[in-house]
């Protein structure tokens, strides 16, 4: 079958993060061909899934959902390359793409939820019409599709569970700093909440520790002047944008994750991976892999003193207890979220409408 997966952007971030997990599998394992393709401006993971031998497209059209010229161009290219299934992911790529596929008469269609939809109610009614012409949503978390469900977006059997996949690479040996050094990774935007792990740091108890921010986005100016306003610049620094942010996680003590919102988060999962102890907002799709105290620890990201509390308890706690969790956390990720049971579960899902 020729399957097309359409995002907004081929930049970087967690869903772009998917598509490179799934474009670096071994290739014996996919069953059908792939096109990825993005509505809006490509980059990192254009390039990097390219490379890997697929075909990319990318169309450069402003991808806001109020532009419905992106519904013909889409329902041009679609009618041209005739696909057998059409698997959108993100709300611009979900909207456009979805109508775009539904005139030109694809056979099958599935939209993806990669996090918690910020929908008015006339748009929850406009995604409820939207999401009939699917066979299947996609949702990266049960946290998400029971959102869905709530909103009455889709139904209980319209959505579908699958966690994003997590590329096997080689752990990178550690170097750690002598400073005990936190690390967090992701977009420069206020729902990812860096500010409030910025202004928790500078309140903590031992004052030569170190604090790294790997990203780049529309907060980038405001950090900064937060960073200068409580005169952290010795000890904070901000990498902006990395596509191996492994090299960082491996020269780090911990990771702290303080979004207010997280479908899924898979900067989490991926710091797992290197066996490095994670500290995270309790939302979301989380706690569905983080258990606290087994797997990690969680926090409400809302309440500052309590990130003070805990950043305090887990820069106090000796190392080998620290790893202790963090070998757990690694084994749940081993076992949970590999590339090769991603793809199973994704072209099973695929092969069921044509059986």
């Amino acid at each position: 079958m020729k399957i097309v997966r359409l995002t907004t952007l081929l930049d970087f971030g967690g869903q772009e993060r998917q598509y490179i997990s799934f474009a670096e599998t071994d290739s014996q394992l996919l069953q059908n061909e792939y096109i990825f393709a993005a509505i809006g401006h490509g980059g990192d993971a254009e390039q990097r899934i390219r490379e890997k031998g697929f075909e990319v497209v990318v169309f450069n059209q402003n991808p806001k959902i109020s532009n419905l010229k992106n519904v013909w161009v889409l329902y041009k290219w679609f009618k041209k390359i005739k696909p057998d299934v059409v698997h959108t992911a993100a709300a611009e790529a979900n909207f456009h793409g979805i109508i775009a596929a539904k005139l030109a008469g694809v056979k099958m269609i599935i939209g993806e939820e990669i996090g918690f939809p910020n929908h008015s109610f006339k748009a929850q009614l406009i995604f409820k019409i939207i999401y009939k012409f699917t066979y299947k949503v996609i949702c990266v978390s049960k946290a998400v599709r029971d959102f869905l469900v709530a909103t009455n977006e889709i139904t209980p059997e319209k959505g579908v569970v699958l966690y994003n996949p997590v590329s096997s690479v080689m752990p990178i040996p550690k170097k750690l700093p002598k400073e005990f050094t936190i690390i967090t990774v992701g977009r420069f935007e206020k729902v990812k909440n860096q500010a409030l792990l910025i202004k928790a740091f500078s309140q903590i108890e031992n004052t030569s520790c170190q604090l790294i921010l790997v990203g780049d986005g529309s907060q980038k100016k405001y950090l900064e002047q937060l960073i200068t306003i409580l005169k952290l610049q010795d000890r904070v620094v901000l990498t902006g944008f990395v596509s191996n942010p492994e090299k960082y996680l491996a020269a780090s003590h911990l990771f702290v994750l303080p979004s207010l919102s997280e479908g899924f988060g898979i900067a989490v999962v991926e710091a797992m991976q290197q066996e490095l102890p994670c500290l995270c907002s309790n939302i979301g799709g989380i706690p569905e892999y983080i258990t606290h105290n087994e797997t990690g620890w969680l926090f409400d990201p809302m309440q500052e003193a309590e990130l003070i509390e805990q950043l305090n308890a887990l820069i106090a706690t000796p190392y080998v207890a620290l790893q202790k969790i963090a070998k757990q956390a690694q084994m749940t990720v081993e076992n949970r979220f590999t590339v090769r049971k991603y793809v199973e579960n994704l072209e099973n899902l695929y092969q069921k409408k044509y059986d």
